[in-house]
């Protein structure tokens, strides 16, 4: 580390930076973010469609790579809840949903009258088990839908409100 007589005394401070774009350069994952998919279709500008696999992909690997929409999100969020500790700034979190949950993903659901249609109870679940963990904010909640009714594939319904 450098030293800079300037900041003597001050405590180094530490910021993780949003890194979906900024990891595909350099064939990693997007900071602690799980993947979206194995293989990431993505639009960019003029050169139109890029695929971004997952680093390291092959025959042997694609068992251990889970879309981050199949996961529970409270994993993600312990995840980012026990980094949080080690940064002094706020973690670009987001959060991954289906429109439709697997049945059984969540126990809070198991007597519901929708048992895998997401509602707002269930983000509501989510960002207070989140605040409860000492997560500072949650950036974006994606949700991919795969009929595209409602939104479209990994559409950000924050940003669309």
């Amino acid at each position: 580390m450098l030293k800079y007589p300037e900041r003597e005394g001050i405590k180094d401070r530490l910021a993780v930076a949003p890194t979906g774009s900024i990891s595909y350069i350099n064939e990693s994952t997007a900071s602690i973010h799980p993947i979206i998919q194995r293989i990431e279709e993505r639009t960019e500008g003029k050169r139109g469609k890029v695929y971004y696999p997952a680093p390291y992909l092959s025959d042997e690997t694609i068992p251990y790579y889970e879309s981050a929409y199949d996961i529970d999100q409270r994993k993600i969020i312990d995840t980012y809840a026990t980094a949080q500790k080690h940064v002094d700034q706020g973690l670009s979190m987001t959060l991954f949903t289906r429109s439709e949950f697997p049945e059984g993903m969540y126990e809070w659901k198991k007597d519901s009258t929708y048992p895998t249609k997401k509602t707002t109870r269930d983000l509501n679940i989510l960002r207070n088990y989140a605040w409860k963990k000492g997560i500072k904010s949650i950036y974006y909640v994606r949700t991919f839908t795969d009929n595209n009714e409602t939104f479209s594939i990994n559409e950000c319904e924050s940003c669309s409100i």
